[in-house]
């Protein structure tokens, strides 16, 4: 399933894509960003204008339950691994689940782009979810991938206010 999704943020572009890179942001994010309960920074690795990162989130789980089964919280935690390429501007990402049963079945991958609209920055975020279920199981891959696709862009929608307000409180402070 195809996912899309544009933000407006209130820096530069320069400004946006410092600030995301800022080791300062992920305590941030998590303090402030309301569907988080984990950001970790496993790995970040700089060669020249190429910036590679591990980052390990979990969000809050959305679904307690399948039938009688419970649905444990680390089925939702995922591992990003990215690399960030500051001439062109562009974040590539995979999402990996840190359970292994979850990280067979599903695909996330995408990017991120940034570009100057105004003197604010555009966040264009696109990619791709799929869940690789058994055959009887496919109907049901759809709706998983379209409960995953949703959370995933309140996640992003919930980003916006807390990247604005690091920018305002934290980035720019002297």
């Amino acid at each position: 399933m195809r996912f899309e999704a544009r933000h407006r943020l209130n820096g530069t572009v320069a400004e946006v894509e410092a600030a995301l890179l800022d080791d300062r942001y992920l305590a941030f994010l998590l303090q402030h960003h309301g569907v988080l309960l984990e950001a970790q920074l496993l790995e970040k690795k700089e060669e020249g204008d190429v910036v590679r990162r591990k980052v390990r989130y979990r969000p809050k789980p959305v679904i307690e339950s399948i039938g009688p089964k419970k649905v444990p919280p680390e089925w939702f935690a995922f591992v990003e691994e990215s690399t960030f390429d500051k001439r062109t501007h562009r974040l590539t990402f995979k999402n990996t689940p840190t359970s292994n049963k979850i990280a067979t079945m599903m695909v996330n991958t995408g990017s991120l782009s940034f570009r100057d609209v105004g003197g604010q920055c555009e966040r264009h975020a696109e990619g791709d979810i799929a869940l690789k279920l058994p055959f009887l199981l496919k109907p049901l891959a759809v709706v998983g991938e379209a409960i995953i696709q949703r959370e995933g862009l309140k996640i992003l929608d919930a980003e916006v206010p807390v990247m604005n307000r690091f920018l305002a409180e934290v980035f720019r402070a002297k």
